[in-house]
């Protein structure tokens, strides 16, 4: 007996979204109505696919195995729908992105915005996560085009480069290095230095790019987002290195004295990614095609060589 697409759909939302009630919203129909349909799949396939993991639904291996077919058949039934779009000029569709913090703030708006106004009628959806998550929805098949750092190693991932983000030191505008233009690594170790909190990409590079070179930094503060880590560095309570593009506005308004690190490697890459099994996908094609006109021209940063 052939699988029964509405069986396959009801499941594939159960298993992604990991609960039989919020499957049930998303499909607009009754909780009972979903324990039916997955009972009745179970049934007819003669197999377990769910167990009951702290009274939550936890794929068996039988389970895993048809929630990747489950992820393909609909990753390319909806390829199919944009590429009949595509023959009506994208009169409709959605694409949905997801990028870490720093791309979705300050590098891909430009993007959306020219990407919108040649395709007004497709729904652009953007989540924000970090990279390592980025890379894991992408590879489900949930989101179609990722922004991420880094270069995971992983068959299933094609990269594009998109953009590199410099990081620059940042100080109080009344701080004794205000007026110069460039600091070098060691006299670092000198300044009261605040991070990121662990699993920080920014953070994971300056510490990296430190040991390298034997340097130990005073760290005297941790704080889990950038923009409290721009407050307190205006506050004159210690200096940082972050993302150019994100200290600009302040910079300009010269609330932050902003200085170039004389080293190489305190650069952050960013990549754009997808599953090759979207690599045919007309609205991540049409996407990336406006990257690549707009090359040499990002926000804060400089692009990459194609």
């Amino acid at each position: 007996m052939p699988l029964n697409l509405h069986q396959l759909r009801v499941f594939e939302a159960v298993a992604r979204t990991g609960s039989f009630s919020r499957a049930a919203r998303e499909l607009s129909i009754t909780q009972p109505a979903v324990t039916f349909q997955i009972r009745q799949l179970e049934e007819q396939r003669g197999v377990a696919l769910f167990e009951r993991i702290r009274r939550r639904p936890g794929l068996t291996q039988a389970g895993q195995t048809l929630y990747q077919y489950a992820q393909r058949i609909f990753a390319l039934a909806e390829e199919a729908e944009q590429a009949l779009e595509l023959a009506r000029g994208f009169k409709a569709g959605r694409l949905r992105l997801i990028a870490s913090l720093t791309a979705a703030a300050y590098y891909l708006p430009p993007v959306v915005a020219a990407f919108k106004r040649r395709y007004p009628d497709i729904q652009v959806q953007l989540a924000v996560d970090n990279s390592h998550r980025v890379a894991e929805r992408i590879l489900s098949l949930v989101d179609d085009l990722g922004v991420l750092t880094g270069e995971p190693k992983d068959p299933n991932l094609v990269l594009e480069p998109f953009c590199e983000d410099p990081l620059v030191l940042i100080a109080h505008p009344q701080h004794p290095w205000a007026r110069r233009r460039t600091v070098s690594l060691r006299e670092l170790a000198t300044q009261p230095f605040i991070l990121r909190e662990p699993g920080s990409a920014t953070r994971a590079l300056i510490e990296s790019r430190m040991a390298a070179d034997g340097i130990a930094l005073r760290v005297t503060m941790e704080l889990g987002s950038n923009e409290a880590i721009k407050r307190t560095v205006e506050l004159g309570n210690g200096v940082t290195l972050i993302s150019a593009a994100i200290v600009r506005r302040e910079v300009e308004a010269r609330r932050l004295a902003m200085l170039r690190v004389r080293e190489p490697g305190l650069v952050r890459r960013f990549y754009f990614a997808y599953h090759r099994e979207r690599r045919e996908s007309p609205l991540i094609r049409a996407l990336l095609e406006i990257v690549r006109g707009r090359r040499g021209r990002p926000p804060g940063g400089h692009l990459a060589p194609a």
